[in-house]
């Protein structure tokens, strides 16, 4: 198919404090599908975090609760695991980005931020593009 036809999710990389990076997962439509919690010194840095995410996606634990907003939220972890180089406490990987009024919105919204990891893995492997670089 055409690339014009292949549109999807994408991620972007996101400028933060301190000359640090983020991530952040949008939907072909523009609209925010999630983004990433911790921040990075460099790409390269960043490019590691998301490849990890990318390929253990199916391990990603999302919890869904109520901000002190009262908007339901969600947050996405990986599990600890010892084969993981430099990891030493779980905690969260990515959250919604932005509140939901009904605990429902927010369910179909990590549905979405999981349908869109995927999207991205299918067309890393259909593509053979490196995922050292999956933006």
């Amino acid at each position: 198919m055409p690339a014009a036809e292949r549109r999807g999710p994408r991620l972007l990389i996101v400028p933060a404090a301190d000359r640090c990076l983020g991530w952040s997962l949008r939907a072909a439509n523009g609209r925010q599908l999630g983004v990433g919690v911790r921040t990075y010194r460099s790409e390269d840095e960043l490019a590691d975090a998301v490849r990890e995410l990318i390929i253990e996606r199916a391990a990603l634990r999302c919890t869904v609760g109520q901000s002190e907003a009262r908007l339901w939220v969600w947050t996405a972890q990986l599990p600890v695991r010892s084969t993981r180089p430099g990891v030493v406490e779980a905690g969260p990987i990515a959250r919604s980005a932005r509140g939901y009024l009904r605990r429902d919105q927010c369910r179909a919204g990590v549905d979405g931020f999981l349908a869109g990891l995927q999207w991205i893995g299918q067309e890393l492997r259909r593509t053979g593009r490196d995922a050292r670089r999956p933006w």
